[in-house]
């Protein structure tokens, strides 16, 4: 490796740190004092860097909550749709791509910091469902690029649309306070329902 690959690569890692410092601490104040008695400098002061290095980073203190890098959850939602195997049903690509983001998004040590705040506090909901119909517009375009068709079509948007829901669902009842709740389990049963056509489970 050249010096000045190495000194992209030390740059770009330093960045990443910076902006990972910003976000833990953004986290960890909005936990602890709720998010109107929170201001950027509290969040600068804690991550030791100064405001105009956290606007180089973030559009706003919420920004730096909710940040959603897609690095972490192994790049694009769509490029990962894309990479599955090609013989995958794909309502099967979309679960095993959305549970490979999940993975390494879970051994960030926010996760579940991060899934609790957005339960507690009705203010920063709106931009995590701003995130969310990102979401549904990455998985249509995942589709669009294994099957050839428009990422307008009828097929992708409704592929796109009930995994979405299903998604939304299993979010919803899992439990991030609970250290039991497994959302992978929940993820994978709610996906089956869905590409059952939603059949009632057989009595035990």
């Amino acid at each position: 490796m050249s010096s000045t690959s190495a000194g992209v690569g030390l740059r770009e890692r330093k960045k990443q740190q910076t902006r990972e410092a910003l976000h833990r601490a953004a986290v960890r104040l909005y936990a602890q004092r709720g998010p109107d008695s929170v201001t950027v400098n509290d969040i600068c002061a804690a991550a030791e860097v100064s405001p105009r290095t956290f606007f180089n980073y973030f559009g706003s203190k919420d920004d730096a909550v909710l940040d959603w890098h897609e690095e972490r959850a192994g790049g694009s939602l769509a490029d990962r749709i894309a990479a599955r195997p090609a013989e995958e049903d794909p309502l099967l690509a979309v679960h095993q791509a959305i549970n490979a983001g999940i993975r390494l998004l879970q051994e960030r040590p926010t996760w579940r910091e991060h899934q609790q705040l957005v339960r507690r506090h009705p203010r920063v909901v709106p931009m995590a469902f701003a995130d969310s119909r990102r979401t549904q517009t990455l998985i249509a375009e995942g589709i669009s690029r294994r099957t050839g068709l428009p990422a307008d079509d009828l097929y992708s948007r409704a592929v796109a649309g009930a995994a979405h829901g299903v998604i939304r669902a299993t979010l919803s009842v899992w439990n991030p306070e609970d250290p039991g709740s497994d959302l992978l389990a929940m993820m994978d049963a709610s996906f089956e329902m869905l590409a059952s056509g939603f059949r009632l489970p057989t009595p035990v």
